[in-house]
């Protein structure tokens, strides 16, 4: 009797898993898949103008083309990255710990383990290196970052008042304090190894100046448009930041004539340099109408002929390399990444202010954007910040 009811009971599970199943799959696949307009991709030779960082999957190399035989640098999946100004280097978040890797096959070093502020649940009270915020000098002789320790048990810790700022020296190996406390996640380097880093002050955001012995205050909490005057610094090029990935989709790539232009209901055109190129149709997903394309780690290759973009489309799911001179676009190796990073020295349209330094976003895409929030710190952008980014 027994065996009965098991064989009945393992009966009726099925037949409740089987509509749920079917439910969810309905649910979550999309109804009608945003679709490439005339996909007709061609192979073709592509090679940058210099050599450059890529992963296809958890293989990073170094090359001037994207080839998956090439040699591995080192294996893993990548979280976090930062290239070196001189793009010699690159430091990576992988297995665990911040490791830099050089571009000529040397041996990779680790620098520390990391974990990341969003962990949970946290173990309270352990002290840890972040796997983000990291910054290298401008001269990529120094990588910083930021040492912390667990002391909330939910949600996230961006401004910890545990913070501490750390240096690591590439040619010593030497990891050595910087300054304690550190309670931000968010800076830029000056001239003599000085540190400007913002701070949360009654809500809002005061930017300040370690010069190697002392802190000193920039200007009043929350200021707009900070001056080189008010620096401690002789002019903008001793000043350096890198950039990171959403400001290099939200303003680099404008500023790069790159555009997704789309009128209602329409079909979605990829734009680079007043070229119109792929057109990708409107779609309908449990979400609602979509279009199949990301601009998120869609990137030029050196040189900035050639242009990788991340579409996730019914007749496409992957990267495309598109050759913005013949208009000729080829199929990647799936989940192919490209690593670089713009800097104040090679993207100088950026302005100063209580939130440190921030690339000035794209009119177009600042108001297309508006809806879901206006710059970084929240405020709108005034003509008097754009003179002070170009003095």
């Amino acid at each position: 009797m027994t065996r009965w009811w098991k064989i009945i009971a393992a009966a009726l599970g099925i037949a409740i898993l089987i509509p749920v199943a079917l439910f969810l799959w309905a649910l979550f696949t999309p109804s009608r898949p945003s679709q490439i307009i005339d996909f007709n991709p061609s192979p073709f030779l592509a090679k940058a103008d210099a050599e450059f960082f890529y992963s296809v999957g958890d293989k990073l190399m170094c090359s001037n083309q994207i080839t998956p035989e090439a040699p591995a640098l080192i294996r893993g999946q990548i979280q976090n990255f930062l290239v070196s100004p001189d793009s010699k280097r690159i430091a990576v978040v992988t297995n665990g710990s911040l490791q830099i890797v050089s571009a000529n096959m040397a041996l990779a070093h680790e620098v520390v383990p990391v974990s990341s502020i969003y962990r949970d649940p946290k173990p309270i009270g352990e002290h840890f290196f972040r796997d983000n915020d990291f910054q290298w000098s401008g001269d990529s002789q120094s990588l910083y970052l930021i040492k912390d320790e667990y002391y909330r048990s939910n949600g996230s810790q961006l401004f910890s008042s545990k913070g501490e700022l750390w240096r690591y020296e590439i040619k010593t190996g030497n990891l050595e304090l910087v300054l304690k406390p550190f309670p931000a996640f968010k800076y830029f380097l000056g001239q003599n190894a000085g540190i400007y880093f913002s701070v949360p002050v009654s809500g809002d955001l005061q930017l300040r100046y370690f010069d190697g012995d002392r802190v000193h205050d920039i200007d009043k909490p929350n200021a707009k448009g900070i001056s080189i005057s008010q620096l401690f610094a002789d002019q903008l090029d001793t000043l350096f930041f890198s950039f990171s990935l959403h400001d290099y989709v939200r303003s680099v790539l404008p500023k790069k004539g790159v555009q997704l232009v789309a009128e209602k209901g329409g079909p979605q055109k990829l734009v680079i340099r007043n070229k119109a190129f792929l057109a990708l149709t409107l779609g309908e997903g449990f979400k609602g109408p979509y279009y199949g394309s990301e601009m998120l780690r869609s990137v030029f290759l050196p040189g900035e002929r050639y242009f990788l973009f991340n579409v996730h489309c019914g007749n496409y799911n992957g990267q495309l390399l598109i050759d913005t001179v013949s208009g000729d676009y080829m199929p990647l190796p799936r989940d192919t990444r490209v690593y670089l990073t713009q800097n104040t020295s090679t993207f100088h349209d950026f302005r100063i202010s209580g939130s440190g330094i921030e690339p000035i976003p794209n009119e177009r895409m600042q108001a297309d954007e508006q809806p879901r929030g206006g710059n970084m710190d929240g405020t709108t952008l005034s003509s008097s910040a754009r003179v002070v980014a170009r003095r």
